[in-house]
């Protein structure tokens, strides 16, 4: 038997859950990777942990992570601490798993991950590919990488979720490169996406989709001339200055949804590629870049974002890094009335909005290039 399985404790997904969301009625099957991932199917598809694909992924955590929190959810107490205290404990549990499992694609893609575990040293990078993706087809959203600097390198369990994962295909409109990324679509509750957009993973984010939703509803509303005084837009109180922008940013039916979304991806894509090409993690910057990325994209949605941050505490970073783009705007327009005013902002031209973005982005990077 090879020994316990090396856990990168900062980025062990698994481990991360404070509560999950289960439905009361057992569930047969997942449902299909096709299905519309709309705010509604987000709800009804925080699928039961003991359907076949949860059951699958919790022994995997079992297998790997030696973590029997999500077994104990199919059934109370199967793997008690006295088990644990037994060494091998998650290997035989999991070869108790293997005999359960009838469907015989299911099964050998199962034997396979425990030859994984048992075999590491004999695992070639294309055939782990290859059975990361089979694995996607049951929900099971993992990464193995190699632990350099171990003797033997090891493998190392990047993540593990249950959900699934989708292709951002748009490309950032300032930075001039192309990032592989996924937005993920977690089908249980974990803390991580709870929190934040932003996830600890180079190919990875998470975006909401009741947020995109709510923002939704709010646009349309505000085009139809409903009341949304009641409503928060990206976090903030529905403004004049938000409605106006609103207004402008979809006048001539372009589409809202999609676009709402976009400024989503856009926003967190500008997070990812200065991670993970220039390591650079200052928070109050990258919002600063987020922001005109996502001004650039769309002027006027942009600019109801920034309306949005503004309205938030005064030591939050989305607030500073908006009053620095605002400062910026000002000194460039020179027009100082902007910083107590910013209101202002929202009366200058689509074009010259535009240049502002992208001068302000570009000096960002500019420096940030010069410190690397």
């Amino acid at each position: 038997m090879t020994a316990p399985f090396p856990i990168r404790a900062a980025l062990a997904a698994c481990a991360m859950i404070a509560s999950i969301a289960l439905s009361t009625r057992p569930v047969a099957g997942d449902p299909p990777a096709s299905e519309s991932w709309t705010p509604q199917g987000y709800q009804a598809n925080l699928i039961n942990i003991r359907s076949v694909n949860g059951k699958f992924y919790a022994y995997t955590v079992l297998l790997f992570n030696e973590n029997p929190h999500f077994v104990n959810l199919i059934q109370a107490d199967s793997v008690s601490l006295k088990m644990m205290e037994r060494g091998g404990f998650h290997v035989s549990e999991y070869r108790n798993y293997l005999k359960t499992i009838s469907e015989v694609k299911h099964r050998k893609l199962a034997e396979s991950l425990l030859d994984v575990y048992l075999s590491q040293d004999k695992q070639a990078p294309k055939a782990l590919r290859e059975l990361e993706r089979a694995l996607e087809g049951y929900n099971i959203i993992l990464r193995f990488t190699r632990d350099v600097s171990s003797a033997n390198k090891r493998l190392i369990l990047d993540y593990c979720i249950y959900g699934r994962k989708k292709l951002i295909k748009i490309s950032h409109p300032l930075f001039n490169m192309r990032e592989k990324v996924y937005n993920i679509q977690p089908l249980i509750y974990y803390d991580e996406f709870s929190t934040s957009n932003s996830t600890f993973y180079f190919d990875m984010i998470y975006i909401n989709p009741e947020e995109v939703h709510n923002d939704y509803v709010i646009a349309k509303n505000v085009l139809a001339g409903k009341s949304v005084k009641s409503m928060f837009f990206v976090g903030a109180r529905v403004s004049e200055d938000i409605a106006s922008c609103l207004r402008r940013a979809f006048a001539g039916g372009r589409p809202i949804k999609p676009e709402i979304l976009r400024m989503f991806e856009i926003h967190e894509l500008t997070h990812k590629i200065l991670n993970n090409h220039y390591n650079f993690y200052d928070q109050v910057i990258g919002e600063e870049l987020a922001l005109s990325s996502t001004i650039y994209a769309n002027p006027f949605l942009g600019l109801s974002v920034l309306y949005s941050y503004l309205d938030y505490s005064v030591i939050n970073p989305h607030r500073i890094a908006a009053m620095n783009f605002v400062r910026f705007a000002a000194s460039r327009t020179r027009n100082t009335d902007m910083i107590d005013n910013p209101s202002l902002m929202r009366a200058l031209g689509e074009e010259e909005i535009l240049k502002l973005a992208r001068e302000h982005f570009n000096s960002i990077i500019k420096t940030l290039r010069r410190s690397n």
